[in-house]
């Protein structure tokens, strides 16, 4: 009769505890910006305080940022730390949008192949706040950005080495 409740007991500890082990990193301090999933395709993009840029600011984004690849950032193995060489980047980005009066920003966070989708889901997802976090700290407005992780799904380079992995570690800037 005692194994009884001690089966229930256990049961319900299993239950809290995997209640409690989401996929939430530490750094998400950054408020929600959108209603929906957490995670998965269009989740953030495009949320509903997300506000077009004209075709003149989109025009020069191509132009300055896009066509040299300066549109994104890397990131190392397992890591949403933004690194040194992003750090420029993310300054240049700034400087463009302040000038530009830049209104919607989506930034996407992306990871390579290797883990499980809902691990690089999460990954992208940290990386995306991670640069989102820096450019609020360089004084961009929280309402400016949206975040969305693509996980692993959707690779910039086909491939299977390190060469390709670290293209795919990423955060990208893209103009709404």
């Amino acid at each position: 009769m005692t194994k009884l409740p001690m089966k229930a007991g256990l049961l319900a500890a299993v239950a809290a505890l995997s209640a409690c082990s989401c996929l939430k990193s530490p750094d998400l301090d950054v408020a929600p910006v959108a209603q929906g999933s957490k995670y998965g395709a269009g989740a953030y993009a495009g949320g509903a305080g997300a506000k077009a840029n004209n075709a003149d600011v989109k025009s020069m984004y191509q132009q300055q940022f896009v066509a040299g690849g300066f549109d994104r950032v890397y990131f190392d193995y397992d890591s949403a730390a933004i690194r040194s060489d992003a750090e420029a980047t993310l300054n240049k980005f700034h400087t463009f949008a302040a000038a530009n009066n830049v209104n919607g920003v989506t930034v996407e966070g992306h990871a390579d192949e290797r883990g499980t989708r809902e691990y690089n889901l999460a990954l992208g997802d940290r990386r995306a706040v991670s640069v989102k976090k820096y450019l609020i700290g360089l004084g961009m407005q929280p309402g400016q950005l949206t975040t969305i992780s693509y996980g692993k799904e959707r690779p910039a380079v086909d491939g299977h080495d390190e060469s390709a992995w670290a293209k795919n570690r990423r955060g990208v800037l893209v103009l709404q």
